[in-house]
């Protein structure tokens, strides 16, 4: 068996000195709060990072196809591009992308029990992916959709169906199977009578307060569009892990007056992706902040456990024991402590955030940071390397302080005063 190993265990755990007991029990709650706090950190900024990203990504897709320009200027009315199955055939066939679906944005009046709003309405048809809608639908169902194409010309006895938010269902007082009438502010006004089918609820605040969704045949008829004009296409992709890439692939397949861009790249939404970002930047600081406070902890119970236990240094030094194995005496010695503090620390941390995803106790402000309730992320890859880098880090910094033991004189050492 390794001396130092043998005799490390030995004073760590069968031995502990008065003085140094209290120390050494404080280093290793010093070790668990940091470890609990790094993994606490970690993993609610990985959960917040991923759900933020998925709803802003399920509200307007991966990618987005339109007039080169105006993907950014939602305001702003555009001019169509054709909707030819050329160009759709060839955006579906890159690896990643899963669906590709055409839609028309337009700013409309809704009237409605004499209330008036004005919101965006997005047009859609049957080839929209609707999964994260279906879990954020909180009444009724989702509005039936024709088909896309230039070959199925507007039919509006099909397309009056709407899907509303909740807050715009409360703040028109509008309830499932109730109708509204929509107002197109243009010459001649024109006035389209709609039914609520389905009220949606995706804690995005901003985007729920302003987007209805409308078949894209009934805005193509109010903006006397050919079927076969459309403003862009939304396209969203199997994995979501190479948006930027995906976008510059399809983005060489588009003509001269046609662009991709993917929605972290969209300057409507860079500064949501851009706010998360800086929330990754705060964790680092946190992780960086634990460790330093672990090391000095760490490094203070070094030094007190070398002064109580000088004699013995003394004493093994004299019987001809190598100087840099005494080191790895006290080494072995934090190690252990490490472990300990490690231990607990995985206990603790992940025993509160299984607590948070089971019960959700930690609410958030919805209006503010777009959940109700903070996020937990299983980063298990993450939770390990932060466990090896933590018995790394502080192990190798603990070789530091045991440099004062060159400096001890067996002689005075073993002295009996």
């Amino acid at each position: 068996m390794n001396f130092e190993y043998f005799f490390a265990k030995k004073i760590a755990f069968k031995n502990p000195r008065a003085v140094s007991a209290l120390v050494v029990r404080l280093a290793i709650i010093t070790i668990a709060l940091a470890v609990a706090v790094m993994e606490i950190s970690l993993s609610l900024a990985q959960g917040f990072q991923d759900s933020i990203k998925q709803k802003v990504i399920g509200f307007v897709s991966h990618v987005q196809v339109g007039q080169y320009g105006f993907l950014d200027h939602l305001t702003a009315e555009v001019s169509p591009i054709r909707d030819t199955l050329g160009m759709k055939a060839l955006i579906q066939k890159q690896p990643d992308v899963k669906s590709v679906s055409p839609y028309i944005l337009k700013w409309a009046m809704i009237e409605s029990k004499g209330s008036i709003e004005v919101w965006m309405l997005k047009g859609i048809d049957a080839n929209y992916d609707w999964d994260f809608f279906k879990k954020a639908l909180k009444e009724g169902r989702l509005p039936n959709l024709g088909s896309a194409g230039f070959e199925n010309p507007p039919n509006l006895d099909e397309s009056l169906e709407i899907l509303i938010s909740r807050k715009q269902a409360q703040k028109l007082d509008l309830k499932v199977g109730e109708k509204a009438t929509l107002l197109f502010i243009q010459n001649p006004v024109k006035r389209r009578p709609v039914k609520v089918v389905g009220i949606y609820d995706t804690g995005l605040e901003e985007f729920d307060a302003i987007t209805l969704f409308c078949d894209i045949r009934l805005l193509q008829n109010v903006m006397k569009w050919q079927p076969s004009e459309i403003m862009g296409y939304e396209v969203d992709l199997i994995s979501g892990e190479n948006i930027t890439e995906t976008a510059a692939k399809i983005n060489a397949l588009l003509g001269a007056d046609t662009q991709a861009v993917g929605v972290m790249d969209m300057e409507a939404y860079r500064p949501i992706f851009d706010w998360l970002n800086l929330q990754s930047q705060t964790v680092w600081g946190i992780l960086i902040l634990m460790i330093i406070v672990a090391i000095i902890n760490m490094t203070s119970v070094v030094l007190i456990l070398i002064i109580e236990r000088t004699r013995t240094i003394g004493i093994l030094s004299a019987l001809g024991l190598a100087r840099g194995r005494i080191q790895g005496l006290f080494v072995w010695n934090i190690f252990f402590l490490i472990g300990i503090g490690i231990l607990i620390g995985n206990v603790l941390g992940l025993g509160l955030l299984a607590f948070q995803y089971h019960f959700q106790v930690m609410k958030l402000d919805a209006e503010s940071y777009f959940l109700d309730y903070v996020p937990v992320a299983w980063v298990w890859g993450k939770f390990i390397a932060l466990n090896i880098a933590t018995i790394l880090i502080c192990t190798l910094f603990m070789y530091l302080p045991t440099l004062i033991i060159a400096k001890i004189s067996p002689v005075k050492a073993i002295r009996f005063d």
